[in-house]
């Protein structure tokens, strides 16, 4: 075999190389999010300042429902000192997989990284008078 013949392979193998590499990126599974996942928070409210959840409070999130890449479901805030803070959302995974892009019903949105199967970290954002910011860290419940 010649030189040019022997290049000529090597780039072949390497181009088939990457083929099947790309294509095992692209045919990722969209993960599973239904489920309860709970977790605790740290935030900032315009006119009340920093919070964060205490030893009673507690944040959870409810995927009811899921198709493909697109997902609902309802969140609930537990704090010691007041009644429970209900919401719906709806949103949708991105095409890496890991992102997530949340719409609450009543105010917010919230972008968030799927840092495992079971482990996920939420940043909400609400503008206007009552600006909000919060991180949420969340785990799966396991049943």
């Amino acid at each position: 075999m010649d030189e040019q013949t022997g290049m000529k392979t090597i780039w072949c193998f390497a181009l088939l190389n990457l083929i099947f590499l790309t294509a095992g990126i692209c045919a990722a599974e969209v993960p599973d999010l239904i489920g309860n996942w709970t977790g605790s928070w740290r935030a900032y409210d315009a006119g009340v300042g920093y919070s964060g959840s205490g030893e009673n409070d507690s944040v959870n999130f409810a995927f009811v429902e899921q198709r493909d890449r697109i997902f609902a479901g309802n969140l609930t805030f537990k704090m010691k000192n007041e009644s429970d803070s209900k919401d719906g959302f709806v949103g949708a995974i991105g095409l890496d997989n890991k992102t997530l892009y949340i719409a609450e019903f009543d105010k917010g949105y919230i972008q968030g990284t799927l840092i495992s199967n079971d482990e996920m970290e939420l940043i909400y954002l609400a503008d206007g008078e009552e600006a909000s910011v919060a991180v949420d860290r969340l785990n799966r419940i396991k049943a």
